[in-house]
């Protein structure tokens, strides 16, 4: 069967002649997500029965038969035939077998190969990471890389702190821009914080989405630095005075520190971050790294500098420069005093004038226009003891009905004092007039205080508050209406904690941009502790002595003055004060070095500490003195030396020989003699035994060292003298407070000069007797 089979195809050979086969392409390629792709194969030589067609992988294995509808479609005429591939994936990369049969037992096949390209696309961001300032817009680029070609670009963010993504729709014009599909960008417009986060591209090709990785952008906020005014003024002796320094931003600040530069630039020093000491500490904060300066003293004079880093910036504030003012005593600045309200025309210049009297140290006086420092167009101007500054600008229509505050502070007081002028178009009854405050300053603690704030006019009438740090008080408020004035009065008790305290009226009836303004302020006098003198008690006629007088917490500063029962000496007598910024009140300290003769003896060494005010009496604290003549002394010394000499070797021999009788007769015999020696000791009332051993004793502990054997003096002393015991448990120690009514005339010749503890400012007082 098989032979006639190849005889027949050899005879069929031989009538037809040469048969060949063609395909075409022989290698082609396609793109992913291509339409189609079409192989033609045609016969020559003959014609064809019947084709067929199959495929199989490029890299071999089973040979599938291609059937045509769906994937293929498969034409076929007698020389030719072609076979078409729809929608182009991966997975049609095939070799494709074309097969002609042309009689039985005779049939030929050629190859086509066909290779596509494409896939997934790559897509690259930039940039990867950014820093964007608040309001700024930011570009995002997207590159999109391979076949076939995006057909789609999607962005899509992730707040944040968050790992929710949401998809940005660019319809959204007011905060997004972007290109197109064959340039794809983004641009975030405005940026914010809530713009902070990572922002991704998403490109979609016949193959499929692909994304890109994230492009992290961070929002900052201008990184600003500010800090106290330009002249900061203290007082010597001042216990604490504070620099402020203010940092904004994001992000947040990761280093301070201060710069002191000296008045006259020869010397830089940095103040390092978390320096805490006795003379300075720069506070531990982020936003507000202040400048604490302890025990001031003119070496403290100077230009200082804050400066802080975030890690992307570092900024230095505009230098504050500290003048340190001669001891003296504090004073509240007077209240401030501005113009009156002005009406104006637009583009006409005008000026605002503000004024503060009495201040010490003299107060800064600053102008405020919607609770932001104005300082372009000021002017600032010292004269005596008044300080003003004017404010020069030329108006616009915006300034219609515009409020301006001045500000006065000089750290007196807890809080700056304030009060404001408005501008406006033309004069009308529409609007209120300024806040007018009755009221006095000073008052004792406990007292019943009535302040009233009055307002004349404005249409609707306006509402008056009163407000403490900022906030409305409601308690103690009482409020009425007459004849077009409108007034509201606070009553209060007053206690420790409204101690120069700032009370502010508020004036608003919705017509101006913001309520006016006025302030006044609260002064208690506070009566000193009892006063605390130390020094020896006794002496030694000609010896020197210092005795101190310390009177603490006092407002005003009291006056200290030293005697000798009725005989005052001020030629000798040192006074400092100083002033404490947290307590705010006043420590003052009297030191007396004096060579008192024995004719004082017996006599009372007193501090009397006078208020000055409410006419009370002084308070006064007393050592009684004991004053030793000098030779007396030394004979006494050396006989009761040379006595207890003697009874020493006495009781020597006695215990040599007693000694044969056992140690208990050895112990009882010494004992025997510590008591005779003790009761010898005590002699007329003093203390006889190395008295100069107990004078240096009682001056380096700076106390009183009574008699311990009997107390002396006149009846008539001791019933006028009230004693206090108890400064050492263990050991009795005598002060005598007096309550002496004195007429205040007997004080106009006494002088204070302001100080602090740590610092001595020595200037004599001329004795006045």
């Amino acid at each position: 069967m098989e032979l006639l089979v190849l005889i027949e195809v050899l005879h069929f050979i031989c009538i037809h002649g040469l048969i060949t086969i063609h395909v075409k392409p022989l290698d082609g390629t396609a793109v992913y997500g291509d339409a189609s792709y079409t192989i033609e194969c045609t016969l020559s030589g003959t014609g064809a029965k019947t084709w067929l067609w199959s495929k199989s992988s490029i890299t071999g294995g089973t040979t599938t038969t291609i059937s045509t509808g769906g994937k293929y479609s498969i034409v076929m005429y007698s020389s030719a035939t072609n076979i078409t591939i729809n929608n182009i994936v991966e997975e049609d990369e095939q070799d494709y077998f074309c097969q002609a049969i042309i009689t039985v037992g005779l049939d030929i096949q050629t190859r086509s190969r066909l290779i596509v390209n494409g896939g997934l696309p790559l897509v690259v961001i930039s940039p990867t990471d950014a820093d964007v300032l608040q309001g700024q817009s930011q570009l995002i680029t997207c590159t999109v890389i391979g076949e076939p070609a995006a057909v789609a670009i999607d962005w899509y963010f992730t707040p944040h702190g968050s790992d929710r993504q949401q998809k940005l729709s660019l319809l959204n014009t007011e905060r997004y821009s972007g290109g197109n599909t064959l340039t794809p960008s983004l641009t975030i417009l405005n940026f914010q914080s809530s713009d902070n986060g990572n922002y991704v591209c998403v490109a979609t090709n016949a193959v499929g989405r692909s994304s890109s990785t994230y492009c992290a952008l961070r929002f900052i906020s201008a990184f600003i630095i500010t800090a106290s005014l330009k002249t900061h003024s203290t007082i010597e002796g001042d216990s604490i005075v504070t620099i402020l320094c203010e940092v904004s931003g994001t992000p947040r600040a990761i280093k301070w520190d201060w710069t002191k530069t000296s008045v006259n630039g020869n010397k830089v020093e940095v103040i390092a971050q978390k320096t805490n000491n006795a003379k300075r500490q720069v506070i531990n904060s982020a936003t507000n790294p202040n400048l604490n300066i302890y025990s001031v003293t003119e070496n403290d004079e100077g230009i200082y500098k804050c400066r802080a880093n975030n890690g992307k910036r570092q900024v230095m504030s505009r230098p504050v420069i500290l003048v340190v003012l001669e001891a003296s005593i504090r004073r509240a600045p007077g209240e401030p005093e501005t113009s009156r309200s002005l009406a104006f025309q637009a583009g006409i210049p005008v000026i605002l004038s503000c004024s503060s009297s009495g201040g010490n140290p003299p107060p800064s006086v600053i102008w405020l226009r919607d609770d932001i420092v104005v300082s372009s167009g000021t002017n600032t101007s010292t004269i005596g003891n008044t300080t003003t500054t004017n404010l020069t600008f030329a108006t616009t229509a915006n300034d219609d009905h515009e409020v301006y505050e001045c500000q006065v502070d000089n750290g007196f007081l807890r809080r700056p004092q304030v009060k404001t002028t408005y501008l406006t178009f033309e004069p009308s009854n529409n609007l209120p007039d300024q806040p007018q405050i009755t009221g006095s300053h000073f008052y004792d603690v406990g007292d019943t205080v009535t302040l009233s704030c009055r307002s004349i006019g404005g249409n609707p009438l306006p509402s008056v508050n009163w407000l403490r740090d900022d906030n409305v008080l409601t308690n103690g408020i009482r409020k009425y209406t007459d004849s077009g004035v409108t007034t509201t009065t606070l009553t209060l008790t007053v206690s420790l904690e409204d101690h120069l305290e700032v009370f502010e009226c508020q004036v608003d009836n919705g017509v101006l941009q913001k309520p006016l303004s006025s302030t006044t302020h609260i002064e208690l006098y506070l009566a000193p502790k009892v006063p605390i003198l130390t020094g020896p008690s006794n002496l030694i006629s000609g010896s020197s002595g210092t005795w101190t007088c310390f009177s603490i917490n006092g407002y005003p500063a009291p006056t200290i003055s030293m005697r000798i029962q009725d005989k005052y000496y001020t030629k000798n007598l040192i006074i400092l004060q100083s002033y404490d910024v947290i307590d705010r009140s006043y420590t003052v300290t009297g030191t007396l070095s004096l060579a008192p003769s024995s004719d004082k003896n017996g006599q009372n060494l007193c501090c009397d500490v006078s208020y000055l005010f409410n006419n009370k009496v002084p308070q006064s604290v007393c050592i009684r003195l004991t004053i030793n003549d000098k030779e007396e002394q030394s004979i006494i010394v050396y006989v009761v030396i040379g006595f207890v000499a003697l009874l020493l070797l006495f009781v020597l021999i006695i215990a040599i020989v007693c000694y044969r009788n056992g140690p208990s007769e050895l112990f009882k015999l010494a004992f025997s003699g510590v008591q005779l020696v003790s009761s010898i000791l005590c002699i007329n009332t003093q203390l006889y035994v190395l008295p100069f051993y107990f004078s240096r004793k009682s001056e380096s502990q700076q106390i009183t060292i009574s008699n311990q054997c009997e107390s002396t003096g006149s009846r008539e002393q001791r019933n006028r003298d009230r004693v206090y015991y108890g400064l050492d448990p263990n050991q009795k120690e005598e002060m005598r407070v007096y309550n002496i009514p004195r007429e205040d005339d007997d004080y106009n010749h006494y002088m204070t000069i302001p100080g602090d503890l740590h610092n001595t400012y020595f200037q004599p007082i001329s004795e006045s007797s």
